[in-house]
């Protein structure tokens, strides 16, 4: 563990070096109520239309990954700004390129990095045991949404949808309860799986797609 923080610490050396930190801390609570609102939108939206808007999750959830690995990795190498941003933005683009063109290696980035944020937001002082166990359960999530697509990405986008919705709403009102995150999750996650379930039905295309996925499991 201590070798992770050990880079963290870099990270943030590197950062102060290059002049971003000081920008960081001035603005830091305006970047954080920022991020929690955009997370609750992506949450609410997410859950209520996230099997008929999965394309653009797979682009966005590609990109962010992209450019956080991209960025990581030239931050280390470079000290030039625009070097790391285009990196960023390259790698970013590329994943996102990937996660459409390469459609199964899309619904493992979708599921897995849904699944894995989601664990990460509600556990953040886990293990790096832990942290790993998250990153094996969304694996396993993208793996298992190749035979059952329309099932495994409902649910998953419903329920960390639901999740994440109640979690971001409480830390804006300062309220830290796990239970009732879990609770209000729930209820938010059950609410926009039954919607998500009468879109399904109702739309032409995606009764389409779901057909041909009956018909290659043989049912």
């Amino acid at each position: 563990m201590d070798q992770y923080l050990g880079k963290i610490e870099q990270f943030r050396e590197k950062l102060m070096y290059m002049g971003y930190w000081d920008s960081i801390e001035s603005n830091w609570n305006m970047i954080m109520t920022g991020v929690m609102v955009a997370a609750i939108v992506f949450a609410i939206l997410n859950c209520f239309w996230g099997y008929q808007m999965m394309r653009l999750w797979m682009s966005l959830i590609g990109l962010a990954v992209g450019a956080l690995v991209g960025g990581g990795f030239a931050l280390k190498m470079f000290d030039d700004r625009n070097k790391i941003f285009l990196a960023a933005v390259v790698c970013g683009m590329a994943v996102a390129m990937l996660a459409n063109l390469i459609y199964r290696l899309g619904l493992v980035v979708l599921c897995g990095g849904i699944v894995f944020l989601t664990f990460e937001l509600l556990f953040p002082v886990a293990s790096m045991g832990v942290h790993m166990g998250f990153v094996a359960l969304g694996i396993v999530a993208g793996i298992a949404s190749f035979e059952y697509e329309d099932l495994v990405v409902t649910w998953v986008t419903g329920i960390c949808g639901g999740l994440v919705c109640a979690r971001m709403l409480l830390m804006i009102f300062k309220v830290e309860n796990a239970f009732l995150a879990i609770a209000a999750g729930a209820v938010i996650a059950a609410l926009g799986i039954k919607f998500q379930y009468g879109k399904l039905r109702r739309d032409p295309d995606v009764e389409a797609r779901q057909k041909k996925l009956r018909d290659k499991r043989g049912e």
